[in-house]
C-alpha cells in the first residue's frame, strides 16, 4: 500500500486562548503553535484594534516566527484597552488560518506622578525628575482637554502649579514627552469658598489689619489671613458677632497665619454669637503667666467656640470664662495642638454664672499644660477622643484633667467619654509629676473606652476607670515627647493604629 501525505486545506489556526501578560510599559502576548506546522517554516500575523470585532482600524501589526510577540507603548497607548487577533500564514499551497481572537488587554503605563495638591482652584503636581517631559494634558470632567506646557525649569523643579481651575471639579492629568506618556492621575478641586468673604491676603507688614477689621465684620463673614503673615491682637476687643479667621487656601506657602495675642478677646455685654471659630491658624502669645484667647467679664450667650486644625501655645490659658453670665453651648477643639498652657489650660469656666453646655476635645494633642477642662458650673456632656495628653497636668498640686470643682454645680449631666486616648507622664511641678484623674459628681456617668496610661503616668486620686495599662514611659511609646512629637515608636503597643490623636499613628 502506498504511503501518503497529509495536506489539511489550510494551515490550522493557533490552539488555545492567546494569553495577555501586562508590564509597565509593555505586553507580552503569547499562544500556543498550530497543530501539524513545522516550526521552521510557520509564521504569524498579529493584529490589534479596540474591539474584539475588529471593526475599528486597525492600530499595530506585525508578523513573527515564534508563539509570541512583545508590543510596548512605542505602538499602542496606555491604559487603553485592545483586542488582538492572531493567525497562521500560508505555507506553500496550503492557504492561511482563521483568526483567534484574544481577550482584553492593556498596557498599565509609567507612572512619575508623585504628589498632588489642590485648593479650590489650582493645583500643584509632582513628578519624579526625568529627562524630556514636554507637557502635561489636563481634562476635567465631562469637559475639554487641554495642554499645560512644562518648561525646563519646571522640569527642574518636578512640580507645576496650574491655577484657572474650576472648584469642586474631577480633573484628569496625564504627563508627556513627546507623544509618550509617563504618568497619569485624578484629582479633584476643593469646594470654593462662599459667604461673606473678607480677604486679608492682599495686604502685607501689617500687623494690625485683623485687629482693626474684626471691628467692622458683618455678622457671620470669613477673615481670610495670608499665610505666614502675623497678626497682633495688641489691645483688648470685645466681641459681639459671628466670625470665622482662617488660613487663605495656598499651594506656595504651606505656612499657617499666625495671630499674635499680646492682649485677649473679651464679649460685649448682653451679644448673642452663633459662633466663633479659628480655622487653620497658629494662635500664640507673648506672655506665659498673664494672656489668654478669651478672658471675659461680659456676659454672652455664644451657641460655638471652635480650634480646628490649629496650633495654640504659650497662654496662661486658652479661653477663660472669669465672670459676668457667659452661656456657650458648643466648645470644641479638634485636630489642633495645643502646649505650653498655664494654670487655666484649655478651658476654665471660672464663675458659676458661666456655663458650657458640651465640651468635646477630638483628634488633638495637648501637651505642657499644667490643666485642660475646669468648670465651676455644670455641664451637659464631656467627650475626649482621638487625642493624646502628654504633661497635660501638672503634679504635686490639686490639679485634674477633668475638674468641676464645685459641689452644688459639678455635674455633668450625660456623662464624660473618653475614647481611642493615650495618657502620658504629668507635667513636673516642684520634681512632682503625680497627678488627679476626674473630679466630679458620683452620678456623673464616665466611660472610658480603648484607652491607654504609660507607665509613667501616675494619679494618686480621682483615678479615671478603665484605661489600659501600657508596660512602657512615655519615652518608650513616642518619639520625642519633649519636643512634640508623639508618633508612636512602639511596634509592639496595641493602640498603635486605634489610640491617641491619628497624626501620630504609624
Amino acid at each position: 500500500m502506498e504511503e501518503q501525505t497529509f495536506e489539511p486545506e489550510r494551515m490550522f489556526m493557533p490552539t488555545g486562548d492567546i494569553q495577555s501578560a501586562g508590564f509597565v510599559t509593555s505586553v507580552k502576548l503569547i499562544w500556543k503553535e498550530s497543530l501539524y506546522a513545522d516550526p521552521a517554516n510557520t509564521s504569524y500575523t498579529i493584529e490589534v484594534a479596540s474591539d474584539t470585532l475588529f471593526q475599528t482600524p486597525v492600530v499595530y501589526t506585525a508578523t513573527t516566527d515564534t508563539a509570541g510577540i512583545t508590543i510596548t507603548d512605542e505602538n499602542l497607548g496606555v491604559r487603553q484597552r485592545y483586542f488582538a487577533r492572531v493567525k497562521t500564514n500560508a505555507t506553500g499551497n496550503i492557504p492561511e488560518s482563521k483568526w483567534v481572537v484574544s481577550s482584553g488587554f492593556l498596557i498599565p503605563g509609567e507612572q512619575i506622578f508623585t504628589s498632588t495638591r489642590t485648593i479650590d482652584r489650582a493645583v500643584a503636581l509632582g513628578w519624579r525628575q526625568s529627562p524630556g517631559l514636554t507637557k502635561i494634558v489636563l481634562t476635567p470632567a465631562g469637559g475639554t482637554s487641554f495642554d499645560v506646557a512644562l518648561s525646563e525649569t519646571d522640569n527642574a523643579a518636578g512640580s507645576k502649579i496650574v491655577e484657572n481651575l474650576t472648584a469642586n471639579t474631577s480633573y484628569t492629568a496625564e504627563i508627556f514627552a513627546g507623544t509618550r506618556s509617563r504618568g497619569y492621575l485624578t484629582f479633584r478641586t476643593e469646594e470654593p469658598l462662599s459667604g461673606n468673604l473678607i480677604d486679608l491676603r492682599g495686604i502685607t507688614g501689617k500687623a494690625s489689619a485683623l485687629a482693626d477689621t474684626l471691628l467692622d465684620v458683618a455678622d457671620g463673614s470669613i477673615i481670610i489671613l495670608k499665610r505666614g503673615e502675623t497678626y497682633t491682637i495688641s489691645s483688648g476687643i470685645s466681641l459681639s458677632k459671628s466670625f470665622t479667621i482662617m488660613s487663605g487656601p495656598s499651594l506656595t506657602n504651606p505656612d499657617r497665619a499666625i495671630i499674635f495675642f499680646t492682649n485677649n478677646f473679651n464679649f460685649v455685654d448682653g451679644s448673642t454669637i452663633d459662633k466663633i471659630e479659628f480655622k487653620d491658624v497658629i494662635i500664640r502669645s507673648d506672655n506665659y503667666s498673664g494672656r489668654y484667647v478669651f478672658n471675659t467679664t461680659g456676659g454672652a450667650t455664644v451657641n460655638t467656640i471652635s480650634f480646628d486644625g490649629c496650633h495654640a501655645e504659650i497662654f496662661r490659658g486658652l479661653v477663660r470664662l472669669q465672670s459676668g453670665s457667659t452661656t456657650v453651648n458648643n466648645f470644641v477643639v479638634n485636630n489642633s495642638i495645643l502646649d505650653s498652657l498655664a494654670n487655666y489650660g484649655v478651658l476654665t469656666v471660672d464663675n458659676a454664672t458661666c456655663m458650657v453646655n458640651n465640651i468635646a476635645i477630638k483628634n488633638s494633642t495637648i501637651y505642657k499644660a499644667e490643666k485642660v477642662i475646669t468648670s465651676r458650673q455644670n455641664s451637659v456632656s464631656v467627650v475626649i477622643e482621638n487625642s493624646t495628653f502628654n504633661e497635660a497636668v501638672r503634679g504635686g498640686d490639686t490639679n485634674y484633667l477633668i475638674d468641676y470643682s464645685v459641689s452644688a454645680t459639678n455635674t455633668v449631666s450625660q456623662g464624660i467619654i473618653i475614647t481611642n486616648s493615650i495618657l502620658g507622664v504629668g507635667k513636673s511641678g516642684a520634681a512632682n509629676r503625680t497627678v488627679r484623674g476626674i473630679r466630679t459628681n458620683e452620678s456623673t456617668p464616665i466611660q472610658v473606652n480603648n484607652s491607654y496610661k504609660t507607665a509613667d503616668y501616675v494619679a494618686t486620686s480621682n483615678l479615671i476607670p478603665n484605661l489600659t495599662d501600657y508596660s512602657g514611659t512615655s519615652f518608650n511609646l513616642f518619639t520625642d515627647p519633649k519636643n512634640g512629637n508623639f508618633t508612636i515608636k512602639d511596634a509592639g503597643f496595641t493602640g498603635k493604629a486605634t489610640a491617641g490623636d491619628p497624626r501620630w499613628r504609624p
